[in-house]
């Protein structure tokens, strides 16, 4: 079969990939969102019909690839060919995306697992784990330094951030304790990725948990379903994440080609 890649715009193939998107099991959360928005994109062409698309982050990351189902008897061969587009060498991909991790584990050297995706039960919290003179504001611009001191380059882009009214400060009797993000989604209508840092002198003593039981809470009062993701090897940030009532079903992969 004879197929042409072009380079485009994310115009170009934003259907197809916001349809593709939202079809998984589970929703991706702001971390993998951002890679696949930065990405050159291409589409994937027969007689001038567009029937798929791939997306490449830095050149050697492939973070989308996608065909239409009439098409996938050809995805082996079509996936073959990218490989060969820029210069790439990994793919991030998704467990609930199985399209693309049954391709890219038919090239995989090696699989290393990056990251969990959290979505909510919405289970009832015990009270003795919610800390009743707990709560957060949105930051300010006076937030600035202290969210910096205390956090280093946690956030980034936070001036930005700050201006989009995405971050928000954890206080306990006029004590700053934590900071919490509320990203929504660019890719989903009614999602947003939240998360949270915990001060270091205020860890151990359910501070995460309760940061992010007031995002979700903000989250839930906009009409908006949280999720989350965190680093697959932070433990304590799992932890105060489950301990939040999220759980998860969905990895994140890296797969050397």
């Amino acid at each position: 079969m004879d197929f042409d890649i072009h380079t485009c715009g994310f115009d170009k193939i934003k259907e197809k990939l916001i349809t593709n998107v939202r079809s998984f099991h589970s929703p991706i959360d702001s971390y993998l969102e951002n890679h696949i928005l930065k990405s050159q994109h291409f589409e994937i062409l027969i007689n001038l019909t567009q029937i798929g698309y791939f997306s490449v982050f830095k050149n050697n990351l492939l973070a989308q690839y996608y065909i239409d189902k009439t098409y996938r008897t050809s995805g082996q061969t079509i996936f073959s060919s990218v490989m060969r587009y820029e210069k790439i060498q990994k793919a991030l991909v998704p467990t609930c995306d199985e399209f693309f991790l049954s391709h890219a584990v038919d090239q995989s050297k090696k699989i290393e697992t990056q990251a969990y995706f959290f979505q909510d039960t919405q289970m009832n919290i015990p009270e003795d784990k919610v800390i009743p003179d707990f709560n957060c504001k949105i930051a300010t611009n006076e937030d600035i330094s202290i969210i910096k001191d205390k956090s280093g380059d946690f956030f980034d882009n936070l001036e930005q951030r700050i201006k989009n009214k995405e971050i928000y400060v954890g206080i306990i009797r006029n004590h700053i304790v934590s900071f919490g993000i509320i990203e929504k989604s660019k890719l989903y209508e009614s999602f947003a990725s939240i998360g949270m840092f915990t001060i270091g002198d205020q860890r151990q003593k359910g501070i995460g948990r309760n940061t992010l039981l007031i995002l979700k809470r903000y989250c839930y009062n906009e009409g908006i379903k949280p999720i989350a993701g965190c680093w697959y090897y932070n433990h304590n940030s799992k932890k105060a994440l489950e301990s939040a009532g999220m759980f998860s079903h969905t990895r994140l992969l890296v797969i050397h080609l």
